[in-house]
C-alpha cells in the first residue's frame, strides 16, 4: 500500500490578500523560490483553470495542472505530479490577518506512487512541512517585492 499525506499549515505574508496570492502562482513563485522557472507549454502566464507548466528545482520534476485559481475568492488549487514519487493536490487560500497583512493557509494532499514515494513522504511529516512553510515566510520577505506583482495586470483566462 503506498502512503498517504495531508498537511494543512499557514504562513504569514506582508501584503494585501489579492497581492499574497499571487505570490502561490507559476510568475508568482519565479519572485522568490531560487531556481523556480517553469516552462509553460501552452504559453500564458499559468494561472488559468485547466493550465499546465513544468518545473525542475534540484533535479526533481514536476507536472502541474491549474485546478482553479479564482482572484475574488482569494484560492488557487493544483495537482501537482512528480511520476518518480509522488502525486496529489495543493490549496492555496489567502485570507487577511487584520493588521492589513495576509494569513496564506496551504493544503498538500500527497500519495506516493513508488517505493521511493513512501520514503519522500515518510519523510514529509508534519515538522517538515512546517519547516517548507516556514522557509517560504522566510524566502518571501526576503525577496524586496513590489506590488502590483510585474504580471498582475495580466488577465487571467
Amino acid at each position: 500500500m503506498n502512503l498517504s499525506v495531508t498537511h494543512r499549515g499557514s504562513l504569514h505574508v506582508a501584503a494585501a490578500p489579492e497581492h499574497a496570492l499571487q505570490l502561490f502562482t507559476a510568475p508568482g513563485e519565479r519572485l522568490w523560490i531560487e531556481g523556480w522557472d517553469p516552462v509553460i507549454p501552452g504559453g500564458g502566464d499559468g494561472r488559468g483553470k485547466g493550465a499546465v507548466w513544468i518545473t525542475e528545482v534540484g533535479g526533481d520534476k514536476a507536472y502541474w495542472v491549474v485546478v482553479d485559481y479564482d482572484a475574488d475568492a482569494l484560492r488557487a488549487r493544483y495537482v501537482r505530479v512528480d511520476p518518480v514519487t509522488h502525486a496529489g493536490t495543493v490549496a492555496v487560500f489567502a485570507r487577511p490577518d487584520g493588521a492589513g497583512a495576509t494569513e496564506v493557509e496551504v493544503t498538500y494532499q500527497l500519495t506516493a506512487l513508488t517505493e521511493a514515494g513512501n520514503r519522500e513522504l515518510a519523510a514529509f511529516d508534519r515538522a517538515a512541512f512546517n519547516r517548507m512553510l516556514a522557509g517560504w515566510e522566510r524566502a518571501i520577505a526576503r525577496a524586496d517585492l513590489e506590488y502590483p506583482l510585474p504580471f498582475a495586470t495580466a488577465g487571467v483566462p
